[in-house]
């Protein structure tokens, strides 16, 4: 780096020694070591500012942002007050950004006014869309306004609750006070106030519908049909009256990243200006978030995510680990075990993970005593909390399952099995050869076995050669994957 930097005091290929040094940033070399040797130099980023090649400036502005250097924060200010180059401006925004740029804020008001005042002309608009979205989100983050909370759980709104796919009328036959119509992500529910489904666990997300189906293909056409839509109405029926709300776009489906990037740009741009700038399009610090779900004609389905929304059916789950299963998963595998499950029973999760399982378990139906087992003791002190927050009592141990002895037996065992990772084929054979042979020990004669699994092979094979199980139910859980839950009977005496 000390290198680079002086080979650009002795001004030699400028441009390209300024995109090396921000490169070597980007690949985690110290920002404190080359801002320590601009210092000592009066830091020369600063009078590249007034540089002749653009790309210069530009490189040079985002440099001081990145090094954070707030002393040049006028400096930058100023260069981008008097910058004539379109492309370059929002550059010197991104810069600025990553100061305090508070003594700024009342001059980018009114660059942002006067940018949105009247027409852009046609041959511009990319590079203003851009200078316009920085200077949004610079006064939008300034983190003086207060969020929209939501304040419409008793109003009617059509809604999507996202479910599993290949068990949406499991969601669906829990509502029996709106009309429901089931759909490729999940289930609609017409004209439902979200107070009434908000004790529904079998769903993912709740995301609101429009009164428009498709949008789009063209990311204008798209913006204009979303300005068009009852979008606003739904918003403030549910967040109150708006005037000025963030929101970022996400484009679902095959594109690429910068494809999607696009896209999302210019259909927020447009949405911006037919709302009178009411929805400020803010990537980064959003409150609503308008998704985009792919058609089959290439157009897309519009649903809208409000975050002010507070979902709290999942409330005690404070604690997770990376394969920490969802939870709405995990209550889905409890609704269709249902009628196999036994009020008061002793229930034994061998490999419990953060404790999800057995406390959506519970809930289904109200169990007797519950232990989890796990190898993992970060996972085992994760459960421990959670069982707290819940305000269920659960004994965990932290023990390899396959080691694990009880004083009596167990009614039910409920879990989701390790995937196989980095264990061979044999590997994994001897687990399950394992977990069946102890849960011929631990299961009462008659007990229920629910697995989560998608190793069918090793299932079926254990049930061959375990002569005292027997299959009473498969429910497939994905599409694609194998991954299904089991339903297994211990045979009685």
């Amino acid at each position: 780096m000390e290198e680079l930097f002086q080979e650009l005091l002795q001004q030699e290929n400028v441009r390209e020694r300024l995109i090396a040094l921000r490169e070597r940033l980007r690949a985690g070399e110290d920002p404190r070591r080359l801002k320590q040797l601009a210092d000592a130099q009066g830091n020369p980023f600063g009078e590249l500012l007034h540089h002749a090649d653009p790309k210069v400036r530009k490189n040079a502005a985002l440099l001081l942002g990145e090094l954070g250097c707030q002393q040049q924060l006028t400096e930058l200010f100023e260069a981008y007050q008097r910058e004539e180059t379109l492309f370059v401006r929002a550059d010197y925004l991104k810069a600025m950004q990553q100061l305090d740029y508070s003594v700024c804020r009342p001059e980018l008001k009114e660059r942002l006014e006067e940018m949105t005042a009247g027409e852009i002309p046609a041959e511009c608009q990319k590079h203003y869309r851009e200078e316009i979205r920085q200077l949004e989100q610079m006064l939008i983050t300034e983190g003086k306004r207060e969020r929209h909370g939501f304040c419409g759980l008793d109003q009617p709104f059509d809604v999507v609750l996202t479910t599993n796919r290949l068990h949406r009328e499991t969601t669906a036959d829990e509502i029996r006070e709106y009309p429901v119509m089931l759909t490729p992500l999940g289930v609609k529910v017409t004209g439902a106030r979200p107070a009434d489904l908000l004790s529904l666990r079998t769903f993912r997300e709740l995301l609101f519908a429009l009164n428009v189906k498709t949008v789009g293909p063209d990311p204008v056409e798209c913006g204009k049909a979303l300005a068009a839509s009852d979008l606003m109405e739904v918003l403030e029926r549910g967040l109150g009256r708006l005037e000025r709300c963030a929101f970022r776009i996400t484009v679902l489906g095959s594109l690429t990243l910068e494809q999607r990037s696009s896209f999302a740009k210019r259909c927020g741009f447009e949405l911006e200006q037919r709302t009178a700038r009411r929805l400020v399009n803010a990537p980064k610090n959003y409150e609503v978030e308008l998704r985009l779900y792919p058609r089959r004609d290439g157009t897309y389905l519009p649903l809208v995510k409000c975050f002010g929304l507070m979902d709290e059916r999942f409330s005690y789950r404070r604690e997770t680990v990376a394969a920490s299963m969802h939870p709405s998963q995990a209550a889905l595998m409890a609704a269709l075990a249902k009628p196999y499950l036994k009020e008061g029973a002793q229930v034994l999760d061998p490999f419990c993970g953060v404790g999800t399982m057995l406390l959506e378990r519970d809930r289904a139906v109200a169990a007797g005593t519950m232990y989890g087992v796990d190898i993992f003791g970060e996972a085992v002190d994760k459960a421990r909390a959670n069982a707290k927050a819940a305000d269920r009592k659960i004994y965990f141990v932290h023990k390899d399952f396959l080691e694990f002895t009880h004083e009596y037996l167990f009614d039910e065992i409920f879990t989701d099995m390790p995937p196989r990772g980095k264990r061979t084929k044999e590997e994994q054979e001897q687990l399950y050869a394992g977990f069946f042979g102890q849960a011929a020990r631990l299961l009462e004669p008659g007990g229920i076995l629910v697995m989560y699994s998608n190793e069918e092979g090793q299932i079926k094979k254990q049930l061959r050669l375990k002569g005292g199980f027997r299959l009473l139910k498969e429910y497939p859980m994905q599409e694609k994957g194998g991954y299904a839950m089991y339903i297994i009977g211990k045979r009685k005496a």
